[in-house]
Formats: C-alpha cells, structure tokens, sequence
C-alpha cells in the first residue's frame, strides 16, 4: 500500500510541478540586454533608421538596409504602445574549440507591443562579442489580436481533425487513468508500483498543431503521464500529442492472471 501511495505522489508531482510559462520567461529573460533590445525596437518605432543601422553586424550593413528596415517601421502603428510584454526569451553561448576569447552569446528575444487597434510581435537577435552587442536580426509583423488569443485551445470554428484529436487525447488519457487506478486496486505480488506508473507510459507519439493543422510522428519516441499531452511553448501554438499506450494495454494483459494467482482455491 505503501508503495501504491509513493506511485501516486510521484504522478501529482510531476503534473503539478510545472510551473507558469509567463514566470518561466521572466527567469530567463536576460534584463540588461532586454533593456537594451527594447530601446533599439523603440528607435526603430520612432524612425530613427540610423540608430538601428549602425547596431547591425557588419555583414547586414548592406546598401538596401534601410529601406528594409523603413518597410518595418511602417508595421508598428503610430502612438504609444499601451503595453510591451516579452513572450519569448533565449540565450545561446557559442564556444569556438581552442579559442575561449572567440566565444559569443546570442540573445533572441520576442515582445508583444499592444497599441489601441493592433498588436505588433517584434522578434529581435542581439549578439554580444568582443564586448560589443549587435544586431543579427530584426523582425516584425502586425497581429489582429493576441498571441494568447491566436494560439488560444479553443474548438472554436476548429476542423473534424481538431476534434478528432481533441476525442483521442482525452480517450487515451481516460483508458490509462482507468488503467492506474485498477493497477492500485489488483493483487500484484512485487513492483506493483511500477506497474503502477508504466501504466502511464505510452509509445510512438503523434503530434498535432492546433494552430496549423499539421501533423507529425515520432515513432521512437516515449510519453509519461497517460501517454498523451498538450504542451505549447510560451504563447507558441498548443501541440497535442497521442501514444500507443503500451503500458496500460500490458497490465490490462497481465490483470486476469493475478487475479487468479490471488484467488483462494475452492473448499473440496
């Protein structure tokens, strides 16, 4: 019994150990060169197109630059942003083998600018070498509402594959929940809380994109937690993904015959 509740505690832990994705970004995100990214998207938002060129790398101080950047300026509406928020923070360090001083970290950071009638997400590649931070790239586009709304799991106007996948992830995550509650209460003579949580295991994923549409398959690929999940990078579309649950249909194999090992022989 003991080891049946020690099964338990592991599955609450690890599916509520997760933690909010807005606080996952706000502790990676670097402060000093957000600030700083920040700014340079600001200048750009006013029109100072100079002040943008001469952050670029060396390589994209090319003469079309600045109608290249002119073109992005004309994407942010005109007016204060109501508010700027990052929804997408990573930093990279390149080592070069045998020469540490050659290293460089790469900052790619996305923010959220709202304004009155649209959304702008700005996404922006600082690197910083030899001291200096510049910029590897420099993008824009106008939204007509939210990335939490756009990429919000909804089934809203959805399609029958979305509904077809939104029916085998709550199915699989049912079958294997039925599966580890029966496994707790059958007589499994040892490793019954292993069996416990292999019930939980499935194999081979079938992955899809709630925004898109598009599926994907990862045959050697393994799921814990009903064998399914619905993960989203931070304010990034919702992907759904199925297993065979290959735990759950083992114990439900195996069941019968412990169930009759447990039986007491009939009184002759």
């Amino acid at each position: 019994m003991k080891r049946a509740v020690s099964a338990v505690w592991i599955v609450l832990c690890l599916a509520l150990g997760a933690c909010s994705q807005q606080s996952m970004i706000d502790r990676l995100e670097p402060k000093a060169e957000s600030a700083a990214a920040k700014a340079l998207i600001d200048r750009l938002r006013q029109g100072d197109i100079e002040a943008v060129r001469t952050q670029l790398a060396p390589q994209y101080q090319t003469p079309e630059v600045s109608a290249r950047l002119r073109e992005m300026v004309a994407i942010f509406p005109t007016g204060q942003a109501l508010s700027v928020k990052t929804v997408g923070a990573n930093v990279t360090t390149i080592r070069r083998t045998g020469d540490p001083s050659q290293s460089s970290t790469a900052f790619n950071l996305t923010y959220e600018y709202e304004f009155r009638d649209a959304w702008v997400a700005a996404n922006i590649l600082l690197v910083r070498q030899d001291g200096k931070l510049l910029i590897e790239g420099l993008h824009a586009n106008r939204l007509a509402e939210p990335l939490e709304a756009s990429h919000a799991l909804t089934l809203k106007g959805k399609s029958a594959a979305h509904w077809l996948m939104a029916l085998l992830t709550c199915a699989e995550a049912l079958f294997c929940l039925y599966a580890f509650v029966l496994c707790l209460r059958t007589p499994i003579p040892r490793r019954k809380w292993l069996w416990a949580l292999f019930t939980l295991v499935g194999v081979g994923t079938l992955q899809f994109n709630w925004v898109s549409g598009a599926f994907g398959i990862l045959p050697l690929s393994v799921q814990f937690l009903f064998g399914v999940s619905a993960v989203s990078a931070p304010y990034g579309p919702w992907i759904l993904s199925v297993s065979i649950p290959l735990g759950a249909i083992c114990f439900l194999a195996r069941r019968r015959h412990w169930k009759a090992a447990a039986t007491p022989p009939l009184p002759t």
